[in-house]
């Protein structure tokens, strides 16, 4: 492919400002957002003979190393076919790293659309067999566009012929494109401190160190020892059944067909199906969309497959908006209904002192180190009710943060604080999935829970172990201190 570039002779620039108009116009930016711009710098004395003047357009140095797409959550900065750096306005979510990141000071947030505006050498219109607006309007004409690989172009004769180099300072390897002619006034600017050392934007520092080794170490850590342990609690459980059946032997009564409680309105499991098909697809989606090296999850290649399987960044953008505002206006609404409305809700997550000291006690009796009896639990345990507690608050975290982030809600600051904010509640909820899937799925004593959320129904003799305060209720024999209300029936 090409690499496109731009040369400017800062001996032909008479400073008329008509590629900064150019510009807007073709791009409209928002006040105090500029893709170019021209800088007047004046030297010498009048005494002493040698006033001058020189003006200085600056653009996007189309950086080879380019700082700005490690620093970009979105994806939204990038490098396109021709060696372009490029924003889609349709991914940038506004939150300003990247402008922290550049070193020329070429990138600014547009106060009035809330993405960041720089020079993209004018791409598509390029594409279209146009050139960029600065240089068909320049009157100078001090601007050469072209490819940089092919040595018959414009700008490769110009740059030979003018020995245009780039504005390149030493310290700040970052390898600008961009070149500029005029030995004396480019030393000029040079001069000028034009360029500092790229800046790690405070929202990429946080990520650094708190949230990516969240994600990355501490939510597989937690997996991967929640199953371990869950293994072991089988395998312990194993050895207590043999052991008993060993000691029971011959006085074993045949077990007679388990009676059952129904447990769960056919609407509440489908909800519940829905909410983890959902937490999937969201999921997936945001690990596509945090693209760039610094926030990539599981690495820029694996973010760059799933955006192009599913039709592109931009696509995958609007598919994860998408389905996550259906989702946060459907799940709420329905599982309040479902539920019998917020008192209910209030009912079955609150944390009683049986709860508290059934917190302590349950992970000692599963590793065998409490023997003694459990405090009885209602319809959910302690662990459940926290784990429900923890989903709530969670997920009007993700929607609120979400919303900022989608919407551009606030400056900059605002939108980088949402997305830590993000991604440390969904790392959260998923640490806490961890937990709650190893006690569904792996420990073979909890699966009748999870048997229940498919069938409605779960086994009375395991509800009067784990549930034996609503086991009471249901029987409309209430355990001392809990509700009376019935909201069961035996089978």
């Amino acid at each position: 492919m090409a690499r496109h570039a731009m040369l400017i002779d800062l001996d032909l620039c008479v400073g008329c400002k008509a590629c900064v108009s150019a510009c807007k116009e073709q791009w409209d930016s928002g006040p105090g957002a500029a893709r170019d711009w021209v800088h007047t710098f004046e030297t010498g004395t009048r005494a002493g003979g040698d006033l001058a003047v020189t003006f200085y357009p600056g653009v996007c140095m189309q950086c080879e190393a380019h700082p700005c797409t490690v620093d970009c959550p979105s994806g939204a900065t990038y490098v396109d076919a021709n060696g372009v750096v490029v924003v889609d306005a349709d991914v940038c979510i506004g939150c300003g790293t990247c402008v922290a990141a550049c070193p020329y000071g070429a990138r600014h947030v547009d106060p009035v659309k809330n993405v960041v505006e720089k020079c993209n050498l004018c791409a598509p219109f390029v594409a279209r067999g146009e050139r960029p607006a600065c240089v068909e309007t320049c009157p100078a004409e001090c601007r050469v566009f072209g490819d940089l690989d092919d040595p018959g172009s414009a700008i490769s004769v110009a740059a030979a012929a003018r020995g245009a180099r780039p504005l390149a300072v030493p310290g700040i390897d970052v390898r600008p494109r961009t070149l500029y002619a005029g030995d004396r006034a480019r030393d000029v600017v040079l001069a000028q401190g034009i360029a500092r050392p790229p800046r790690t934007a405070w929202l990429t520092s946080a990520w650094d160190r708190a949230a990516r080794p969240l994600t990355r170490a501490v939510v597989p850590g937690l997996g991967a020892l929640s199953i371990g342990g869950g293994l072991l609690v089988n395998l312990k459980a194993r050895m207590d059944r043999v052991r008993r059946e060993e000691a029971e032997g011959a006085c074993a009564l045949p077990s007679a067909p388990p009676r059952t409680l129904h447990r769960h309105p056919a609407g509440l499991r489908a909800l519940h199906w829905l909410n983890a098909l959902s937490w999937i697809a969201l999921v997936v989606s945001g690990v596509g969309l945090l693209s760039a090296a610094r926030f990539a999850l599981l690495g820029p290649d694996v973010a760059d497959a799933v955006a192009a399987a599913l039709g592109g960044r931009a696509a995958l953008l609007r598919l994860h908006v998408g389905w996550g505002l259906a989702w946060a206006a459907v799940v709420i609404p329905l599982f309040l209904l479902f539920k019998g409305g917020l008192r209910h809700v209030r009912e079955d997550v609150r944390v009683t002192r049986d709860d508290l000291a059934w917190l302590v006690r349950k992970p000692l009796a599963m590793a065998g180190a409490w023997r003694g009896p459990l405090p009885p639990q209602d319809k959910y345990n302690a662990g459940q009710k926290l784990f429900a507690v923890l989903v709530l608050v969670a997920t009007a975290t993700i929607v609120a943060s979400g919303l900022v982030m989608t919407f551009h809600l606030g400056p900059a600051e605002v939108v980088s604080a949402a997305v830590v904010v993000h991604g440390l509640a969904i790392a959260l909820v998923v640490a806490g999935l961890a937990v709650h899937l190893t006690m569904a799925v792996v420990i073979a004593d909890e699966r009748p829970a999870l048997r229940s959320m498919i069938t409605g129904r779960i086994d009375l003799a395991h509800a009067a172990r784990h549930s034996a305060k609503w086991v009471a209720r249901a029987a409309n024999e209430p355990h001392p201190g809990t509700p009376g209300a019935p909201d069961a029936k035996e089978e």
